[in-house]
Protein backbone atom coordinates (compact mmCIF):
# COMPACT_ATOMS: atom_id res chain seq x y z
CA UNK A 1 0.00 0.00 0.00
CA UNK A 2 1.09 3.54 -0.67
CA UNK A 3 2.51 5.91 1.67
CA UNK A 4 -0.47 7.76 0.48
CA UNK A 5 -3.32 5.65 1.06
CA UNK A 6 -1.32 4.44 4.68
CA UNK A 7 -1.93 7.81 5.15
CA UNK A 8 -5.75 8.24 4.10
CA UNK A 9 -6.32 5.12 6.35
CA UNK A 10 -4.56 6.36 9.58
CA UNK A 11 -6.09 10.09 9.29
CA UNK A 12 -9.97 8.02 8.63
CA UNK A 13 -9.12 6.12 11.63
CA UNK A 14 -8.32 8.98 14.00
CA UNK A 15 -11.37 11.48 12.68
CA UNK A 16 -13.94 8.08 13.53
CA UNK A 17 -12.32 7.60 16.73
CA UNK A 18 -12.87 11.43 17.70
CA UNK A 19 -9.29 11.67 17.96
CA UNK A 20 -8.06 15.57 17.86
CA UNK A 21 -6.75 16.16 14.38
CA UNK A 22 -3.17 17.29 14.69
CA UNK A 23 -3.45 19.45 11.81
CA UNK A 24 0.38 20.43 11.50
CA UNK A 25 1.78 16.83 11.59
CA UNK A 26 -1.18 15.91 9.27
CA UNK A 27 -0.25 18.82 7.20
CA UNK A 28 3.94 17.49 7.08
CA UNK A 29 2.58 14.02 6.66
CA UNK A 30 0.61 14.98 3.24
CA UNK A 31 3.72 16.70 2.21
CA UNK A 32 5.64 13.96 2.81
CA UNK A 33 3.50 11.23 1.13
CA UNK A 34 2.74 13.48 -1.92
CA UNK A 35 7.05 13.46 -2.19
CA UNK A 36 6.81 9.87 -2.15
CA UNK A 37 3.58 9.28 -4.12
CA UNK A 38 4.47 6.99 -7.79
CA UNK A 39 0.88 7.53 -8.87
CA UNK A 40 -0.94 10.94 -9.96
CA UNK A 41 -4.05 8.88 -8.50
CA UNK A 42 -1.71 9.31 -5.33
CA UNK A 43 -0.88 12.55 -5.83
CA UNK A 44 -4.73 13.73 -6.30
CA UNK A 45 -5.22 12.04 -3.33
CA UNK A 46 -2.39 13.52 -1.32
CA UNK A 47 -4.12 17.28 -2.61
CA UNK A 48 -7.65 16.02 -1.74
CA UNK A 49 -6.07 15.01 1.86
CA UNK A 50 -4.47 18.34 2.35
CA UNK A 51 -7.81 20.58 1.29
CA UNK A 52 -9.53 18.17 3.49
CA UNK A 53 -7.28 18.91 6.30
CA UNK A 54 -7.23 22.69 5.73
CA UNK A 55 -10.99 22.82 5.20
CA UNK A 56 -11.20 21.22 8.63
CA UNK A 57 -8.79 23.55 10.34
CA UNK A 58 -10.67 26.34 8.91
CA UNK A 59 -14.40 25.57 10.01
CA UNK A 60 -13.14 24.32 13.65
CA UNK A 61 -11.49 27.29 14.31
CA UNK A 62 -7.99 25.67 15.20
CA UNK A 63 -6.73 29.37 13.75
CA UNK A 64 -6.25 32.50 15.73
CA UNK A 65 -8.22 34.97 13.69
CA UNK A 66 -5.42 37.32 13.54
CA UNK A 67 -3.78 34.36 12.01
CA UNK A 68 -6.19 33.77 9.46
CA UNK A 69 -4.65 35.65 6.42
CA UNK A 70 -1.28 34.20 6.86
CA UNK A 71 -2.88 30.81 7.20
CA UNK A 72 -4.65 30.80 4.21
CA UNK A 73 -1.56 32.31 2.23
CA UNK A 74 0.79 29.16 3.78
CA UNK A 75 -2.49 26.92 2.79
CA UNK A 76 -2.32 28.15 -1.07
CA UNK A 77 1.17 28.44 -1.40
CA UNK A 78 1.24 24.61 -0.20
CA UNK A 79 -1.05 23.78 -2.68
CA UNK A 80 0.74 25.01 -5.56
CA UNK A 81 3.61 24.06 -4.13
CA UNK A 82 2.10 20.33 -4.86
CA UNK A 83 1.37 21.59 -8.57
CA UNK A 84 4.90 22.56 -9.51
CA UNK A 85 6.05 19.45 -7.79
CA UNK A 86 4.03 17.23 -10.15
CA UNK A 87 4.73 18.92 -12.99
CA UNK A 88 8.62 17.90 -12.76
CA UNK A 89 8.13 14.51 -11.93
CA UNK A 90 10.06 12.43 -14.17
CA UNK A 91 12.33 15.50 -14.85
CA UNK A 92 16.35 15.53 -13.53
CA UNK A 93 16.57 19.20 -14.65
CA UNK A 94 13.98 20.76 -12.47
CA UNK A 95 12.38 22.31 -15.09
CA UNK A 96 8.76 23.01 -15.30
CA UNK A 97 6.81 20.95 -18.06
CA UNK A 98 4.49 23.86 -19.16
CA UNK A 99 2.48 21.45 -20.83
CA UNK A 100 2.09 19.12 -17.61
CA UNK A 101 1.81 21.82 -15.62
CA UNK A 102 -1.18 22.95 -17.44
CA UNK A 103 -2.84 19.56 -17.78
CA UNK A 104 -2.27 19.62 -14.18
CA UNK A 105 -4.52 23.31 -13.08
CA UNK A 106 -7.08 21.80 -15.65
CA UNK A 107 -7.02 18.61 -13.61
CA UNK A 108 -7.61 20.50 -10.45
CA UNK A 109 -9.89 22.94 -11.91
CA UNK A 110 -11.91 19.95 -13.36
CA UNK A 111 -12.09 18.52 -9.93
CA UNK A 112 -12.99 21.26 -8.63
CA UNK A 113 -10.33 22.44 -6.33
CA UNK A 114 -9.31 25.45 -8.53
CA UNK A 115 -10.96 27.69 -10.46
CA UNK A 116 -10.88 28.05 -13.81
CA UNK A 117 -10.34 32.23 -13.17
CA UNK A 118 -7.55 31.46 -10.88
CA UNK A 119 -4.27 33.26 -11.77
CA UNK A 120 -1.98 30.08 -11.48
CA UNK A 121 -4.23 28.06 -13.85
CA UNK A 122 -4.00 30.70 -15.94
CA UNK A 123 -0.50 31.22 -16.20
CA UNK A 124 0.11 27.82 -16.63
CA UNK A 125 -2.28 27.51 -19.71
CA UNK A 126 -1.12 30.72 -21.26
CA UNK A 127 2.76 29.21 -20.56
CA UNK A 128 2.19 26.41 -22.22
CA UNK A 129 0.60 27.73 -25.26
CA UNK A 130 3.02 30.97 -25.08
CA UNK A 131 6.39 29.40 -24.98
CA UNK A 132 5.74 26.01 -27.62
CA UNK A 133 1.94 26.50 -29.11
CA UNK A 134 2.40 23.25 -31.44
CA UNK A 135 4.54 20.67 -29.21
CA UNK A 136 1.53 18.59 -28.66
CA UNK A 137 1.14 17.72 -32.25
CA UNK A 138 4.41 16.46 -32.04
CA UNK A 139 4.42 14.58 -28.58
CA UNK A 140 6.66 17.34 -27.01
CA UNK A 141 9.65 19.66 -27.08
CA UNK A 142 12.01 17.67 -28.04
CA UNK A 143 10.23 15.81 -31.38
CA UNK A 144 8.66 19.20 -32.24
CA UNK A 145 12.35 20.61 -32.18
CA UNK A 146 13.24 16.93 -34.07
CA UNK A 147 10.40 17.64 -36.95
CA UNK A 148 12.18 20.77 -38.05
CA UNK A 149 15.03 18.45 -39.85
CA UNK A 150 12.64 16.03 -41.03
Amino acid sequence: MSEAKELANRLIKAAQSGDRLNWRQAREDTHRAHHAAETEADRVLCIGLHKSIMDAVERQGLVKEDKMEEFREARRKDYILFLIKEAIVGRTDGIISPDKLAAVTRREVAAGRMTADDEFHRLAVAGDTMLVPSQREYGGAGAWIASWFK
